[in-house]
């Protein structure tokens, strides 16, 4: 993906906050949305466990044009380390939601300007696609896969490597 000018730090910012979008704190009881069946603190990962690449997007993710930058994530029981835009993130999440659902996720970074910044998101995996949605600290959870002009959220749109 070409980028030029004053785009690149934006992007490089969506990259980290992409990279490092990793939570381990989940303190308060789900607030129900649509889509959310979550009732189990206790959520089944074995779907969202694994090596995953894909792109940052705006939108739903079915616009190409809509792409801002490759992003690539390696999820294991506690952690997630990613990369994308030449550099790479670590941290620690939880989630909860039955498998197959939409799910709620809490990222926290564990390194850098973003470590023990929360990220409240949601996602979704379908077959081999993970869409994962979340927002910048401060912006709260989404409600849906998508992002908005304004609202402070990012979307994920990943294919399983492995």
């Amino acid at each position: 993906m070409k980028v030029s000018g004053g785009h690149t730090s934006f992007i490089c910012s969506i990259g980290l906050l992409s990279l490092l979008l990793i939570g381990d704190s989940f303190a308060q009881a789900p607030t129900p949305f649509p889509g959310f069946a979550g009732k189990s603190a206790v959520a089944d990962k074995k779907d969202f466990l694994g090596e995953w690449e894909g792109y940052v997007t705006d939108g739903d993710g079915s616009n190409p044009s809509q792409r801002r930058m490759n992003i690539s994530l390696s999820i294991g029981e506690n952690k997630i380390t990613s990369s994308g835009a030449g550099n790479i993130g670590e941290g620690t999440y939880k989630i909860s939601g039955a498998s197959g659902k939409l799910r709620r996720i809490d990222a926290t970074g564990t390194a850098g300007q973003y470590q023990g910044k929360l990220y409240e998101g949601i996602f979704a995996v379908e077959g081999n696609t993970l869409k994962w949605c979340s927002g910048n600290p401060g912006k709260g959870r989404p409600t849906a896969l998508k992002t908005s002009t304004g609202a402070g959220h990012f979307l994920m749109v990943l294919t399983r490597k492995n």
